[in-house]
């Protein structure tokens, strides 16, 4: 029997990506996610030995999923600088070998290779002689096993392999593969953002769908279904068959499967060899002749073994990973944190949604008013052929995706004033996000604890902050009376307070620190407020004079400063002309000279070096600054500027939380870390332990890291996190 092996290379791609530590050339360039996508691909062509190789690729456009839903795989967090600068060579690699590319825009590599598989099917009932296995990192394509199609993955660790076939996802979901939609239509999936049905888990959806079938058959029997349940099903039935059609894979993509061109072949080997010489893939040279001879290939060992011993020097530098923050320490206090969870009250994740329901049904019928009828407002599609064929509206910045007009929130902000639908588009948008990735999606991630126990990163972020997913809670707004209400759900436990203990501006205080700035420096160590000295300085106010909008224009050019701003982005923050903004720029490095040498001193260093540190060590390497493409390039200095300080931030922040839960545990307190949130740690407090706990961590936090400028901690306390009341000492 002939075998066709589909490799889905966007979920290989990211699934090595963050198996591997930060392997590096000697030259610099990170390779981690390459190094770990070319070891799959070439032990899966030992392993299997396939007649026929494809790979898939997803592409950067939106595809069928977010014209349906706006919120699909919005929680997400954006993928690393990092891993997108390595895909031209993990295709590099694929083309060096001979194999072909799948990708369209518009659809995901699982759609592709749902269509392949589709395809090569219906070839196998002609010629009844192919197998067909699937090459992926993620479980997404596990509703294509049938009998002939199996899945070939990473198991738990990157190097271990795990093969399904029907029998092995029976066993592992007491379903057919083909009914993990079903699953996934009833219990959501949290990773895409997909809601389901509200308060039916995976337990329930699958006993309903081992007992009734599909959502179509479950929907056919509600008579036969408990109450409860019953009222859960009708309340979601919309968002069931929504979510149903976003997990299925499209079996109907515009491509054609061509086995000729799919044959396993000879390859260019003095191409190939240049290319891993030239990534210094030392150790998968002797790997390359198994494609043509077809040996078997002794299994891969783990990246993180990877030794300078071989000749690969720089490949991977260990004294880098320790620097990252990625401690064992660490590890401990964030699994410890995630082991706890934060209780959460989920009737009021409920009133919640019920009320931004309602503000978002009145928002619907005012927006068709104003147009003149009915369109699917979560269609970026139908909208921007309203905004812009129906109202001629023009944006200042007009982007292209595909077939339309973008209608990105910053290409809509460009047209606020010109139209009042405008304001309403930006806040239902608004609402419907928090609605659909918070209040309605946090009660189906609530444990049997009633606790919410998200898992804590520490290699996603570019900047070496920490990271959060399932559910992320980094991006829990803070702004706003409903983000606030969102908040107020997270709550204390009887007998316990919650404490926010929050640095106050720590990048402006390490900006102060790392430039030497003397004028920064004694705003700091005298108490003032930075953006009210920054209002007198370029605004040319007097003290008495300072407004709030002068403070919040303060703010925005302080921390656009920090960001590397430049005029013309200054001038649309702040809506002045390009020529003002400037003036503004250089007042502001008249009044703080040593900020602007450092700035040019940093650029200096990251174009000879390549990299930018943190105070603690941390590199950063800006690729971007060798790029021939000037925008590129500016994008590539306001990293340098920004990640010194941003990481050394989140440097300071780590080592806090290392401190902190030392102390509490050689101390006893039963006070508890449970979230970290930007600058902010979030803490469990028993009442009776609330002022020596909060003192202890207020301490530590402004003592852990020496800066020649004050760190100041703000405390806050209340029974949940939306209503805090500042701690006085």
């Amino acid at each position: 029997m002939k075998k066709l092996v589909l490799v889905d290379g966007h979920a290989v791609f990211h699934r090595a990506y963050h198996a591997l530590p930060p392997l590096t050339t000697s030259k610099g360039e990170l390779v981690n996610a390459v190094f770990g996508f070319t070891s799959m691909l070439l032990r899966a062509i030992a392993d299997i030995k396939p007649d026929y190789i494809a790979v898939a690729f997803d592409t950067a456009q939106p595809t069928f999923r977010h014209q349906e839903y706006t919120a699909y795989k919005a929680q997400r967090i954006a993928a690393p600088d990092e891993l997108h600068e390595q895909l031209p060579r993990v295709k590099q690699v694929v083309e060096a070998l001979n194999i072909p590319i799948f990708e369209l825009a518009g659809y995901e590599a699982d759609d592709i290779i749902a269509t392949l598989v589709a395809q090569g099917t219906e070839s196998r009932k002609q010629t009844a002689d192919l197998e067909i296995i699937i090459v992926t990192g993620d479980r997404d394509t596990l509703q294509l096993v049938q009998p002939g199609v199996k899945i070939y993955t990473p198991g738990k660790s990157f190097s271990d392999v795990v093969y399904y076939d029907e029998k092995a996802v029976r066993e592992k979901y007491g379903l057919q593969p083909r009914q993990l939609v079903e699953l996934k239509a009833l219990a959501g999936d949290p990773s895409d953002n997909i809601p389901g049905v509200r308060g039916i888990g995976e337990v329930g959806a699958t006993k309903l769908i081992q007992q009734f079938g599909g959502v179509e058959e479950i929907y056919k029997n509600l008579a036969k279904i408990p109450e409860k349940t019953r009222k859960l099903l009708e309340a979601d039935s919309e968002a069931a068959v929504m979510s149903k059609k976003l997990a299925s894979l499209d079996c109907e993509v515009p491509i054609e499967l061509d086995l000729n061109k799919c044959v396993l072949a000879d390859y260019d080997k003095e191409a190939a060899l240049k290319l891993f010489e030239e990534l210094e893939f030392k150790s998968l040279i002797p790997k390359l002749p198994g494609i043509k001879q077809g040996s078997a290939i002794r299994d891969q060992r783990s990246a993180n073994k990877i030794k300078d011993a071989e000749g690969q020097v720089g490949l991977f530098d260990k004294e880098k990973e320790e620097k990252r923050g990625t401690s064992d320490e660490l590890e401990k206090v964030l699994r410890e944190m995630e082991a706890h969870g934060v209780l959460v009250d989920t009737q009021k994740l409920v009133k919640l949604s019920k009320k931004i329901g309602g503000r978002l049904a009145t928002l619907e019928k005012e927006i068709y008013r104003q147009v003149g009828h009915e369109f699917n407002l979560n269609s970026p599609r139908q909208l921007s052929s309203v905004l812009y064929d129906e109202l001629h509206l023009i944006p200042e910045r007009s982007t292209r995706i595909k077939t339309h007009k973008s209608t990105d929130e910053a290409t809509l902000s460009t047209l606020v004033g010109a139209h009042p639908v405008i304001e309403q588009i930006l806040e239902y948008r608004e609402l419907f996000k928090l609605k659909s990735t918070y209040a309605d999606a946090l009660p189906a991630q609530i444990g049997a604890d009633g606790r919410i126990h998200t898992s804590f990163h520490t290699d996603i972020t570019r900047t070496g902050r920490l990271s959060s997913k399932n559910p992320n809670l980094q991006n829990i707004p803070t702004r706003g009376k409903l983000g606030e209400e969102v908040r107020s759900a997270f709550i204390a436990p009887a007998g316990c307070k919650l404490l926010s203990a929050d640095y106050n501006q720590i990048e402006l205080r390490v900006m102060a620190h790392m430039s030497g700035d003397r004028q920064l420096k004694r705003i700091f160590e005298s108490g003032e407020d930075i953006h009210t000295q920054a209002a007198i300085a370029v605004l040319g106010k007097k003290p008495d004079q300072v407004t709030k909008e002068d403070r919040r224009i303060a703010k925005i050019i302080n921390f656009g400063i920090m960001y590397g701003i430049s005029p013309f982005g200054l001038a649309t923050q702040l809506k002045i002309e390009p020529a003002a903004a400037k003036e503004i720029i250089d007042r502001y490095f008249e009044r703080f000279p040593a900020v602007k040498e450092w700035i040019a001193a940093t650029l200096r260093d990251a174009y000879e070096k390549g990299f930018v540190e943190t105070l603690a060590g941390f590199r950063r390497y800006v690729l971007e600054l060798r790029s021939n493409n000037q925008t590129v390039r500016r994008a590539g200095e306001r990293i340098a500027v920004n990640s010194p300080i941003q990481g050394t931030a989140a440097d300071i922040i780590k080592k806090a939380m290392v401190g902190i839960s030392n102390k509490l545990q050689v101390t006893g307190y039963k006070t508890k870390m449970i979230l970290q949130v930007h600058d902010e740690l979030v803490f469990e407090v028993p009442e009776k332990e609330l002022k020596e706990a909060s003192k202890l961590i207020k301490e530590i936090m402004e003592n852990c890291f020496p800066l020649s400028v004050p760190l100041v901690v703000e405390l806050k306390v209340g029974k949940n996190w939306g209503e805090m009341q500042p701690l006085r000492s």
